[in-house]
């Protein structure tokens, strides 16, 4: 066990309600302060995760209140912490998003699409598994965003 944090896994259910992102946040930053993460550190982790499940309600999801996703926190060894994202939505792999040219956004006065662009800044890694090839064996049918954030 993790000398760093005192909990082995948490999961948290969520809908596909903006609403919900302020109860992810806090189950978030609650588990990162936990893990021993500074609080830069902390609200970093939970901006990374709102943008992950931002995008998830509103383009996979559509503003779905009757679906559900699940965020799961867990240690790893004592200097990581893993967060998993597990919908059953349109995959949607966000490593094949190209990083954006800044330039190009303010020339033409873009707003948004920078989601996945903190996420990768944020976190140390980041992996996408679709449905089909989920190692989940307990929810096979589910797509899994896993991010990596080691504490030093």
């Amino acid at each position: 066990m993790s000398k760093t944090a005192s909990f082995i896994h948490e999961r948290l259910t969520a809908s596909g309600d903006t609403t919900e992102l302020e109860r992810i946040r806090q189950f978030v930053q609650d588990k990162a302060r936990e893990f021993g993460f500074s609080e830069p550190g902390i609200h970093k982790i939970a901006l990374a995760v709102d943008e992950a499940c931002s995008n998830l309600i509103r383009h996979s999801y559509h503003l779905d209140h009757a679906r559900e996703f699940f965020v799961d926190i867990s240690p790893q060894d004592d200097d990581a912490l893993v967060i998993e994202i597990l919908d059953n939505g349109t995959s949607f792999d966000p490593l094949t998003v190209p990083a954006p040219d800044l330039k190009q956004y303010a020339a033409q006065h873009r707003k948004g699409g920078f989601g996945v662009h903190i996420i990768r800044m944020v976190m140390d890694a980041v992996e996408y598994f679709p449905a089909e090839t989920s190692e989940r064996g307990n929810s096979p049918q589910m797509n899994r965003l896993r991010l990596v954030k080691k504490l030093n």
